[in-house]
């Protein structure tokens, strides 16, 4: 350290020697901040990631019961459609089925009708 004396100004390298001190102490809090925000942004970068993976899952998901309730209503909606369809032909059928018997009952009470006619006419 150089002595000066005190009502001489200091000389250059000293304050050389104070502003490389200061420097030295700056550039280490400054390395320290700059370490602090990188831990902090790969912090935020990850709690993003992970942010970002679970709304991703949750947009699938969503996506997932969407067509889950879609799909179930095409089901209900085929299924009452062919239940109406089916209850429709079930009913012709039942329709069919009472014009075939009744025509078969009336066709034998005439035949049975006209039987009685010719032996009554006949006898």
């Amino acid at each position: 350290m150089e002595l000066t004396h005190p009502t001489s100004p200091p000389s250059e390298a000293f304050f050389s020697r104070v502003f490389g001190e200061w420097r030295a102490e700056f550039r280490a809090i400054l390395e320290g901040h700059k370490q602090d925000i990188q831990a902090r942004l790969e912090k935020i970068e990850l709690s993003l990631e992970k942010k970002s993976d679970k709304e991703h899952v949750t947009l699938l998901v969503t996506g997932l019961q969407e067509d889950l309730r879609r799909h179930a209503q095409d089901i209900n909606h085929i299924q009452n459609e062919l239940t109406q369809k089916l209850n429709t032909e079930a009913l012709w059928k039942l329709i069919g089925l009472v014009l075939t018997v009744g025509s078969a009952f009336g066709g034998l009470i005439g035949f049975v009708v006209s039987m009685l006619l010719r032996s009554r006419g006949h006898g």
